[in-house]
């Protein structure tokens, strides 16, 4: 695993130096500013639908659709909170066979600069929601900090997202909550509008079992930003991520999304 990580990173900054010298620098001039780097920015001041799928592959496969809308509000001439909801639909394996139904639905709020800039930060707390159906996530209210960096510099986007859940209500018969959601984020530009990216979530459940609490999945992916048509401009982007670390003991997983971009 240590050999694929490793030929993993040195791919994606082989081709990000050499699509960086066919560029130039004066390319980036605009860092943090155009719409080719507000897409790689999770909390940039842009109006958004994303809807991501991953596929978790194992014995029994687990199917996710996410339903993201992001909507930014200003609260003054120089910030802006920027809202996000997570909507899950789920189809996952249970002892029993198999679940559907809605996911913890998670409410984020990051404050933020109204203004773009090639370095954003934003904080702010983020809720989730009991699930719907037990066997598909948490089942008690829980709140925690958010905290997100981004920094743009010659095409290249480097970043982190970080969250821990506490439960603070529920039933005294579930279990609590104390859950670390992560996003690293890395992507790199490259020419008419196309981009890699190696932006895995890494969660913990702190209370699982040991060996039973980490989902790590390494890997990396492209996409492209698709502005001339006569809709709204349309992020595509697919990767695929080994897992070195799963609950279930899953192998790959594959994601695909689609963000239209509302501005």
């Amino acid at each position: 695993m240590k050999k694929f990580t490793l030929a993993l990173c040195y791919a994606l900054f082989s081709i990000s130096g050499f699509t960086q010298e066919k560029f130039g620098d004066e390319d980036f001039i605009q860092d943090g500013t155009d719409l080719e780097d507000k897409i790689q920015n999770p909390i940039a001041n842009m109006a958004s639908i994303p809807l991501e799928y991953n596929l978790s592959v194992f014995d029994k496969n687990t199917n996710v659709l996410n339903i993201q809308p992001i909507i930014p509000i200003k609260i003054s001439e120089k910030w802006v909170l920027i809202t996000q909801t997570t909507l899950p639909i789920m189809n996952k394996p249970t002892s029993t066979g198999y679940e559907n139904g809605l996911g913890n639905i998670t409410f984020l709020t990051t404050i933020t600069s109204a203004e773009p800039s090639n370095f954003t930060w934003g904080v702010g707390p983020v809720f989730m929601f009991p699930s719907v159906n037990k066997s598909l996530g948490f089942n008690k209210l829980s709140i925690g900090p958010s905290v997100t960096v981004v920094k743009q510099t010659k095409g290249f986007t480097f970043g982190l997202t970080l969250q821990n859940f506490f439960s603070v209500a529920g039933s005294s018969s579930t279990d609590n909550v104390n859950y670390l959601y992560s996003q690293i984020l890395l992507s790199k530009k490259l020419k008419n509008d196309w981009y890699l990216y190696s932006s895995p979530n890494i969660t913990a459940n702190w209370n699982a079992e040991t060996g039973q609490q980490w989902s790590i999945p390494l890997g990396a992916g492209a996409g492209k930003l698709i502005t001339h048509n006569k809709y709204l401009p349309i992020n595509f982007n697919a990767g695929i991520f080994k897992y070195v670390a799963h609950p279930t003991n899953a192998d790959w997983l594959l994601q695909v999304q689609a963000t239209f971009i509302l501005k």
